[in-house]
């Protein structure tokens, strides 16, 4: 009932203009819901309490500090960055948040770092990497750490380190060093957690040199080679985990392709594109077709896009972009749609964005960046939303926006820390919103549990604290399922507590050691 009424609030006169009128409507029904709401006219004499007009204020003061959410098909500026920068890397932690790594600024390489947190919109530095670089890549691994690694160095040298990000104490260490330093080479993260990194430019020039990362042991070590050296090349996990390396340049635009399979550590030819190109996208689809889109040629930027076909290792025209671009981005949205924004092309650098309908095959026209950019980095949130930051025009951009998938995301939770269980020191980590769901990962030694990526079924936020529950599989143990509920005590997080509850008997509770749980 109380969801009916609201909507029935939300949608008459004056308050349908209100963009954050119906969230304020739900979160104030949301702390009455055990009362008797028959009527709209029973919330609007709630809503008129002085107990719940001090709520609807602090709740409208929290809203309008908070980034605004577009709508649908709509671009709008967010906090922007601390610092001015193009070429670098963006990567989606667990917790939701953004980490922005490294690039070009102020006509150096940078190795500053900042992260995004899209529950209040703003943009706070972290820790630097330990070297300077651009033009490398960041992987998100299976344990909620970053590695970043290769890269153009300050001094153009070709970049052998690489660092791994904790999330949870926001710093850098290095890790095993790549066997050739490289930049604009790919990185995939493979089903087995491995981190295959493929061509590139090393010392040598344009090269087809491969080698894998094994975050068990923190080495590297080679793997086979391609068949042709690439650069700005793309390259895509298929659904049956072998990995897709397609175009790039030489001193010519490719159109070959090839694939690597990781059961053997060899790469095979398969079909070829029908136009060359280079600095384009690739994005994997839902039905697992992969399409590519703009680039470069050696006759200019590219309108045309192409499909793959795991099934036939052959590929295919599809609808053309409305306008050729070259570095631009291109994201999966959840509704299936990819979403092409900015880009180049000769002088201009474009504001436009179009969206590709798989199932019609053709692009359409959607809301334009408030600032043309290329060189930035796009990336989904959890909430549906695309996150557009920095990149270059006329210069290195702070700027960052949102493309919103119209509608403002209830409430989200995240976390990850330490704290102790009868003497003992237990680890947990999630990420969990009541639209998304999330995952869920535990490990207590002591007890002999471990597990990680346990799927959530159900989340429930009141206030500061969140209940939520699932299933997981413990390394070692048939399926349990998990009942867990934390609390947001305020910042520094020393005051959270987190009780979890498991089907097999185990228990633990407790207030964080390390560590934060947030509700935003």
């Amino acid at each position: 009932m109380c969801e009916k009424i609201v909507q029935s609030i939300s949608r008459r006169g004056k308050f349908a203009a209100l963009k954050n009128f119906p969230l304020l409507l739900k979160r104030v029904a949301r702390y009455h819901c055990d009362m008797n709401l028959t009527s709209p006219r029973d919330l609007i004499r709630i809503a008129l309490r002085p107990q719940t007009a001090s709520l609807l204020f602090a709740l409208g003061a929290l809203l309008c500090a908070q980034p605004s959410f577009a709508a649908p098909g709509e671009w709008i500026l967010t906090g922007s960055l601390n610092t001015a920068r193009s070429g670098q890397t963006a990567t989606l932690l667990q917790d939701g948040r953004v980490l922005v790594v490294g690039g070009f600024g102020g006509g150096a390489k940078l190795s500053s770092a900042e992260l995004y947190d899209p529950g209040t919109g703003t943009w706070t530095p972290t820790g630097s990497v330990n070297a300077p670089r651009q033009f490398h890549t960041a992987t998100l691994l299976p344990n909620g750490m970053v590695l970043v690694f290769g890269g153009q160095a300050a001094n153009l040298d070709h970049l052998k380190t690489a660092e791994l990000y904790d999330p949870a104490t926001g710093t850098w260490s290095f890790t095993g060093s790549l066997t050739k330093g490289r930049y604009n080479h790919s990185a995939t993260l493979l089903p087995n957690g491995t981190v295959l990194a493929a061509a590139g430019v090393t010392d040598t020039g344009a090269s087809a040199t491969a080698e894998l990362y094994n975050p068990a042991t923190g080495l590297w070590s080679p793997t086979g080679n391609l068949n042709a050296v690439r650069v700005f090349h793309t390259a895509n996990l298929l659904q049956n985990g072998q990995v897709l390396v397609a175009c790039g340049f030489t001193s010519v635009a490719l159109a070959t392709a090839e694939l690597y399979n990781p059961a053997t550590g060899t790469w095979a030819t398969t079909g070829s594109l029908t136009t060359p190109r280079y600095r384009h996208t690739s994005t994997i689809l839902n039905d697992g077709r992969i399409l590519v889109a703009g680039g470069v040629g050696d006759g200019g930027n590219r309108a045309s896009a192409e499909l793959y076909d795991p099934a036939t290792g052959t590929w295919s025209f599809t609808g053309s972009l409305a306008n050729a671009r070259q570095s631009h981005t291109a994201t999966l949205l959840p509704d299936g749609q990819v979403l092409v924004a900015g880009g180049t092309q000769t002088l201009i650098t474009y504001t436009s964005s179009e969206l590709y309908d798989p199932v019609a095959g053709t692009w359409s026209p959607t809301g334009s960046l408030n600032v043309g950019r290329g060189g930035h980095t796009a990336t989904l949130l959890p909430d549906g939303a695309v996150l557009a930051a920095g990149g270059e025009n006329n210069g290195e951009l702070t700027s960052a926006e949102l493309y919103g998938p119209g509608t403002i995301p209830l409430t989200h939770t995240s976390g990850q820390g330490l704290f102790d269980r009868d003497g003992n020191t237990v680890e947990f980590r999630f990420r969990a919103s009541e639209e998304t769901l999330g995952i869920f990962s535990l490990h207590d030694s002591a007890a002999g549990l471990d597990f990680t990526n346990g799927r959530i079924d159900s989340v429930d936020v009141t206030g500061n604290t969140a209940h939520f529950t699932g299933t997981a599989r413990p390394q070692g143990q048939g399926r349990v399922t998990f009942d867990v509920t934390v609390t947001d005590n305020g910042p520094g997080g020393t005051s959270d507590t987190i009780t979890i509850n498991l089907s097999n008997g185990y228990s633990a509770s407790g207030t964080l050691t390390s560590g934060e749980i947030r509700i935003f």
